[in-house]
This record gives structure tokens, sequence and C-alpha cells, in this order.
């Protein structure tokens, strides 16, 4: 089941581009990408490229075991540097934000096990970031009521994670175990989202690592920094009847128009944006930009 479409429209272009420079020479390198977004019912994408410099001495496109476009790529000569430009138009659609779940979390449980899928499956266990432990049992609990509808629970550590955790970058790395982010209490949007995933499966509950980009409005009065935008990440919990909806614990809301979806995994470690291996290459320096402009549908 999907949430009801509804009349709003929004379309951005979005782009995305990623520097790496190495301090020596490489002689080979193997990468994967996440950065075409995904069709989805209330997602449409325009067009997309993908521009790497140097040219690819091999590149291949498809869809992983997610469902999520992605591509292959390798450099096998000599390069020093290597840049990864990706460029976008994409139509936004609102979605229909419901009121309650229908089921209680103890339904839900019941309702997983009598409708269990490999999608459900695969988000409802430890993955190699998000791992069940005792600590996020103990987090949850003020907010946890077994009877109480599935999604005002959502909502309510959803919100607890905006109200008690600082967004503070560069305060954590990709590997950041999110026991530590919780025992911090601060860290970005990568590693919000591996908490609130870790509460979920801790407790029984299916949730996935969702991979996009946001719209960040300047303050009134300021003017928009270009390169101020960054890749986001965010929450989608399974709720039984109602499907899958997407939550940001970073911002406390249900995502709408301004959130654009990449693509989903167990966590980060499913979408990383650029991830790959290099021969040689020493120290690498790495720098990433990403702009999210609004346009005129239609223009």
């Amino acid at each position: 089941m999907e949430l009801g479409v509804v009349g709003q429209v929004r379309r951005y272009s979005v782009t995305h581009v990623t520097d790496y420079v190495y301090s020596t020479e490489s002689s080979l390198c193997h990468n994967q990408l996440h950065l075409r977004p995904r069709e989805l019912a209330y997602q449409r994408t325009v067009h997309a490229q993908v521009e790497i410099t140097p040219p690819p001495d091999y590149r291949v496109g498809g869809v992983d075991a997610f469902g999520n476009p992605v591509e292959f790529f390798s450099i096998e000569r000599v390069h020093a540097s290597m840049r990864v430009v990706s460029k976008c138009e994409v139509e936004r659609t609102g979605l229909e934000v419901p009121k309650l779940a229908g089921v209680s979390l103890r339904a839900l449980r019941a309702w997983m096990t009598d409708h269990r899928d490999v999608e459900v499956s695969e988000a409802t266990y430890a993955s190699r970031y998000c791992v069940p432990h005792e600590d996020f049992e103990r987090f949850v609990a003020p907010v946890w009521d077994e009877d109480a509808d599935a999604l005002r629970v959502v909502l309510a550590l959803n919100q607890r994670i905006r109200e008690e955790f600082r967004y503070k970058p560069a305060s954590t790395h990709v590997g950041t175990p999110p026991r530590l982010s919780l025992e911090k209490r601060e860290g970005v949007c990568q590693d919000f989202a591996h908490v609130m995933i870790s509460c979920f499966r801790t407790m029984g509950i299916a949730a996935r690592y969702v991979s996009g980009y946001l719209l960040t409005q300047p303050p009134p009065g300021k003017p928009r920094l270009v390169g101020a935008d960054a890749s986001h990440a965010w929450v989608s919990v399974y709720l039984g009847p109602l499907g899958w909806i997407d939550v940001d614990p970073t911002n406390g809301v249900i995502p709408a128009l301004d959130h654009i979806t990449i693509g989903w995994g167990r966590d980060y470690a499913d979408v990383a944006p650029i991830q790959g291996v290099f021969v040689g290459g020493g120290f690498t320096a790495l720098q990433v930009a990403v702009d999210v402009l609004p346009i005129e549908v239609g223009s």
C-alpha cells in the first residue's frame, strides 16, 4: 500500500559534485554510484546524467537489490584526481499525511509475522551499522506504548531525536556506531537515521535508511549559499496496512515536497552516494558540494 498522492508539485535542479585528489597517483579504481533519483509514485526524474573525469574505461548501469538505480565504473589507468558530477531535474508531488496507522505496535508485530516478505525482513534484522541493543530500548522507553497507535509512537520518537540530539557537522564520520551517537546525543543526519533505525529494530519493527536531498532554506533576509546543501538521510518505517512511511528525525517532520529520494537500503552502506576501492593514491582529499535549486514547473 502506498500513501495517497496529492496535487502539489515542485520541480528541482540538483547538482552533486564530488572531487577526489590523491597525494600520489592511483593506477586503478572501481566505484559504485547511487546518484540517480528513484522513480516513485510521488517522484519523477525529468532527466539525469552523471559525468566522470577522467572518463571511465568501464561503465555500466543497473538496479541494485533494493530496486535503486546504481552504476559501476572503473578507471584503469594512472590518474591523480577524480571528479564525479551528477546533475538531475526531479519533479516531486505531495503526499497525503495520515493521522493514524490503524494498528498498535503490538498488532503491528503480528501483522509483520502474517505478511512477512523479503522487503520487510531485510529491514528488521541487524545490518552493518544498525545493530539492536538494550541501549536503544532504554532510549525509546519514555515514548513507547505497545497498545498505542504505531504512527503516533513513530512520530513521538522522531520528535524526541529532533529535540534531544544536536546537529554538529564533523562530530562523527561514516563509520561512527549509532550507540556512540546515542551516547553523545550529537551527529549529522546519517547518525540520527541510524539511531532511529536501531531503535525500531531493537523493538522488532522494520525500518530502513533513505538517502536523498533536502532543499535547505536560508534564514530570512540572508542569501542562499551555493554548495551549502548536502546529501540528506531519513528513515522509512513499516506500518503494516499503512505500508511504509518516511520520517526525518533531523528535522522532526514527515518528509514532504522538499525531500528528494535517491534510494533506500538497510543502512548507509547500501546507498552511499559513491563508494569503491583504488590502488595507490596515498592520502585522499575529498570535497563534496550539493546544490538543490527550485525551478518553475514547465520551464
